[in-house]
């Protein structure tokens, strides 16, 4: 770990910036929101992944809200395909995605997609519900969803994360973002 990183403040315009203006998610007393506007096809979102996992994920007063950004119609597919892993409660597919997405493997491709599932432990029938859950009307729904957040937060590089609805934190240093 860099220790540096981690002792230094936190800076206002340098860690994180204050927005404004944007939907607020309403949660229970302690519980703070987190959104991280991602990409398959960002490196860096790949390297923080197991931190997220390992942290983010399990914290009870965290509501951790994984976006796929939705910038055109590829990143659209992408974002249906995040959407599906949440519905089906698959967080472990999210580091093999991004590995297999480096490893030049086009996982918008429904057969590629369908053994990309297989090889990660999907029975058949998970891999068909899978498949039926990704291009189910909740999922298209969900997608046109991620693309409104998109340009209503903003984004213009993944990762971000929105704390709060309040806060935008780009972290140049993974272990800042903790």
């Amino acid at each position: 770990n860099n220790v540096w990183a981690l002792s230094k403040p936190v800076v206002e315009g340098t860690d994180y910036t204050i927005i404004s203006g944007v939907p607020v998610t309403n949660e229970p007393k302690g519980v703070v929101n987190v959104k991280e506007f991602f990409a398959f096809t960002c490196v860096h979102c790949r390297d923080i992944e197991p931190m997220l996992q390992k942290t983010l994920l399990p914290n009870k007063k965290i509501d951790f809200d994984k976006i796929h950004v939705a910038w055109d119609s590829n990143s659209m597919n992408f974002a249906k395909l995040s959407i599906t892993i949440k519905l089906m409660n698959l967080n472990k597919l999210y580091v093999p995605a991004f590995n297999a997405f480096f490893d030049r493997r086009d996982l918008t491709n429904p057969a590629e997609l369908k053994t990309f599932l297989a090889q990660n432990g999907l029975s058949k029938d998970q891999v068909d519900k899978f498949l039926a859950t990704y291009n189910s009307f909740t999922a298209n729904s969900k997608a046109a969803e991620a693309k409104k957040l998109t340009e209503a937060y903003n984004i213009t590089a993944t990762p971000t994360f929105i704390v709060a609805d309040k806060y935008q934190v780009m972290p140049a240093v993974p272990e800042r973002l903790l």
